[in-house]
């Protein structure tokens, strides 16, 4: 069993330019109310392969960051990505800058989110889960008005900016996407995403009532048909609701891999396609229009 290391962030703008990712900014002009917690990044080895090199896992995040990256020739698509670790890890590297890098190079512009944790220690009531949810999805909402206030000085279209997650992520996406947003909160720009790509994701208890009652926007999802953590089943009957309602959307389940296959390599032939079928899919929508 791999032991992690554990390391504290004192020098996070350091360790990022060494490992030639794009700078972390602050996600909110007035940060949320610091809760005198120390934010912790462990690292383990990466998996073969992985593009950035690196594979970090923040926790007892209060003060949520992001960091864009922009390709050379960018196609007016821009994505917030929201990478797992159950509520309570970031998995920044394997979950989000991995994939980011490789989207650059098909010229879509990333937004990467490292978003507020859970900081409690398992004991929280029901009321306290969905307040901490709110909080959350804030965090990805404001990351999609990023994007759209930046739009023109990153090339992108302000009708073409998503929010895509794994795992915990892609819970956070899918309630962006499909909750509405509350009112008031972002003012003159939208948080709302124009399409949504869940990845193995949670699939909130509530959900099938809103599902029919709102226009909801495009989306891709893909899943492992072994999947333990968030069950490939659960996927299944939520694309069923997408097509009863008449929303356009793809679902992939891959008979091998299980549950974080990040972006698939080394789980099987097909199950190592499925970025390029993210990316088919995007085009199939006129999403990306080349």
């Amino acid at each position: 069993m791999r032991t992690p290391v554990f390391l504290t962030v004192l020098s996070l703008g350091l360790s990022l330019c060494a490992a030639g990712q794009p700078p972390e900014s602050p996600l909110w002009d007035t940060p949320p109310q610091e809760t005198g917690v120390k934010e912790q990044v462990r690292s383990v080895k990466p998996r073969p392969g992985a593009p950035s090199g690196l594979n970090r896992a923040y926790s007892l995040v209060s003060l949520p960051t992001y960091s864009i990256h922009r390709p050379k020739k960018p196609n007016g698509v821009g994505l917030v990505i929201c990478p797992g670790g159950g509520f309570r890890d970031v998995w920044i590297d394997r979950e989000g800058h991995d994939l980011a890098i490789w989207l650059k190079a098909h010229n879509v512009t990333s937004l990467v989110l490292k978003y507020r944790t859970r900081l409690d220690n398992g004991n929280i009531t029901a009321n306290g889960f969905q307040t901490y949810l709110r909080a959350v999805q804030a965090d990805g909402r404001q990351a999609i008005r990023v994007l759209r206030r930046r739009a023109s000085a990153l090339g992108l279209k302000p009708n073409k900016i998503g929010i895509c997650g794994f795992s915990a992520g892609g819970h956070l996406a899918l309630s962006c996407a499909v909750y509405p947003e509350p009112k008031g909160a972002g003012a003159k720009v939208s948080g709302m995403p124009d399409f949504a790509g869940l990845f193995y994701p949670g699939i909130p208890k509530d959900i099938g009532p809103i599902v029919g009652r709102r226009t909801i926007c495009p989306m891709f999802i893909v899943n492992a048909r072994v999947d333990e953590v968030t069950p490939v089943d659960k996927c299944i009957g939520f694309y069923s609701m997408l097509l009863a309602a008449g929303v356009n959307a793809e679902l992939h389940v891959f008979s091998k891999g299980s549950h974080g296959f990040d972006l698939g390599t080394g789980r099987g032939k097909s199950m190592a396609i499925w970025p390029t079928s993210f990316v088919a899919w995007l085009n199939d929508t006129n999403i990306i229009q080349d």
